[in-house]
Order: structure tokens, then sequence, then C-alpha cells
């Protein structure tokens, strides 16, 4: 019989897993959390398509720190899922529709070989693409669903029931990240994504610990995290502390900082991420802008109002078919 983890407590209890029917708890800072990474990372891109000198890291390296957020909002989407197929359709009704758009913006705006080699790199996680133009963000969406099918498998085999498993995967996941100090900058950014996953796993089982403290004390962690970049310390075993510290920041500000999300907006952090490039190429091409500013101002023209059409006209509606029942 399918069955459910009652993991409130870091997995006393196992309850059969029609019953997960509560409603996710829901923490506003994680929307504050993402929508300051997918900025980052337009601002980085949209940098670098303009200044050949470019050279900035950015605060946080943003994609383990989306996987990170993820490892904890998944496994609440799971606990609260009545079973995997549930659970599956939730994250597609979350992903796809937007991805898919992002493939016709992509071929509206730019061109068709750009938007197939769009394609390989969401397929391939960024390990094969053509020469030429490309959605670069879309390799990142490959590994993020592979770890919803790990999360998924993980669960099955009860491994959130004993979070001593989820330690040790944590554990040999940075072992691997202090050997791959060598490789090139994709392969080692791809090692990063596990451990962060599976620090916001943890996070989650152990949320209710790490919700007693002062509001204000993520928010100072974070800070610090952000500075203890820039040490050099902070490149020991080939990063692995220093992605745990990102890592373990982001979430804990997301479940636990102080709340700075005072209204609700538009959820278009994962509209931005996916959206960004091909508007950028876009720009270059039909308004050729010299500086980050004039790049910035063209492209927040284009895609903030694309954001928040593909918010209302598309991603909304698709989340609202996720509790339907057929």
């Amino acid at each position: 019989m399918n069955q459910r983890i009652d993991i409130a407590q870091g997995g006393a209890d196992l309850q059969p897993i029609e019953q997960a029917t509560t409603k996710p708890i829901r923490h506003p800072n994680f929307d504050i959390m993402r929508l300051f990474l997918a900025l980052e990372v337009v601002f980085v891109h949209a940098w670098d398509a303009v200044d050949p000198n470019f050279n900035w890291p950015g605060w946080i390296m943003a994609v383990p720190a989306f996987l990170a957020i993820s490892g904890f909002l998944v496994l609440q989407s799971y606990e609260s899922s009545k079973n995997w197929t549930a659970f599956m359709k939730k994250r597609a009704l979350r992903l796809l529709p937007a991805l898919f758009a992002s493939f016709a913006v992509c071929l509206v705006l730019v061109d068709w070989p750009a938007t197939y080699n769009s394609i390989l790199n969401w397929v391939t996680g960024g390990l094969y693409t053509l020469p030429g133009l490309k959605n670069v963000p879309l390799w990142s969406l490959a590994w993020e669903e592979l770890a919803y099918v790990i999360l998924a498998l993980l669960w099955m085999a009860g491994a959130y029931r004993r979070p001593i498993c989820i330690v040790a995967l944590l554990a040999f996941s940075l072992v691997v990240v202090g050997l791959s100090a060598d490789f090139e900058p994709h392969t080692r950014i791809i090692m990063f994504l596990a451990p962060s996953f599976f620090i916001g796993n943890l996070m989650y089982l152990y949320r209710e610990n790490l919700m007693k403290v002062s509001p204000v004390i993520p928010w100072i962690f974070l800070y610090i995290t952000i500075q203890w970049r820039y040490v050099p310390e902070s490149s020991y075993f080939g990063g692995a502390m220093l992605i745990s510290m990102h890592a373990f920041s982001v979430v804990w500000v997301g479940m636990a900082g102080f709340n700075i999300a005072r209204f609700k907006f538009p959820d278009i952090s994962y509209s931005a991420y996916i959206y960004h490039m091909p508007l950028i190429h876009f720009v270059l091409f039909k308004f050729k802008p010299q500086t980050l500013t004039e790049m910035l101002i063209i492209l927040s023209a284009l895609l903030i109002p694309l954001c928040v059409i593909s918010w209302y006209g598309l991603e909304k509606p698709f989340l609202a078919l996720k509790n339907k029942r057929k």
C-alpha cells in the first residue's frame, strides 16, 4: 500500500499517504528569495551581454540556492500530496507551461536554431549544446526535475523517516564537491546542486528547531554569507563550505527570517528566470545597447510586463488545476 511519512517531527510516524491532504504552510520570504535570485541571474546575464570585461560572481550562487529552496518546499509539497503521481502533476503544472512558452518567446524573438539549442540545453542539463545562441538558464531545469524524481524515490525507500540517510547523502555529495575542485566551471556548478538540495531537505525535516530563533538572525547570517564569499578560505574543499553556507542561509531566511513580504505580489521569479535570455538576445539585435544602464532599462520595459502577463495569463491558471479532481 502507498504510504506517507509524517516527518513533522523528523520522521517519526508512518501514515497512509491518502491522509496527506493538509495544506502546506506558506513562507512568504521564499517568494522574496526566489525573486532576488532570479533578478541576480538577470543582472549577471545583462551585464555580461554588454561588457566584454564582465567578471562578477554575484552575491549568492543562484542555481544551487534555487535547488536548496526546492529541497525545502518540494519536500513539503510531497508530504502534502496524496501520492507520487499527484506530486509529479503539481511539479509539471508549475514548470512546463512557462517553459514551453519560453520556447515560443525564443522562436518569435530570436530564431529556430536558438530555440532548438535551448531545447537541447534543457534536455541535456547543459551537457550538450550546439554553437550559437540559446536560452542559457534552461540547463538547470533538467537537474531540478531529476531532483524531484530522486526525492520521490528516497521517499518511497523511507529515507525521510530516517534523516541520517539524508545526512549521509549530503556528506557524500560534499566529498564529491571537494574532489571536483579542478573541473571546469559548469561541471562544478552541477556538483553543487546535490548538497544544496539535501541541505534544503534537512532544513525541512528539522524546521521546528531552526525556527526557534529571532527572525533577525537568519538575515544577519545571510549578510555574513554574502561577505564570506570574498574571504580566501571560502574556496576550501572545492567550495563545499561556501555552497553549504549559501544553501543554508537562503533557506533559513525563507523559512524563519523576518517577513519583509508585507503584501502579495505576482510570483514572477520563474518567468523572469526563463524569459530574460531570449529578450537579451532580442535587445542586443534590435536596440544595440552600449551600456549596462541602457540594457537594463530596455530589458526591464520588456521583461516585467511579459512576466506579469505570463503569471496571470498562463502560470496561475495552470496552477489552479493542481487540486482539481477528475
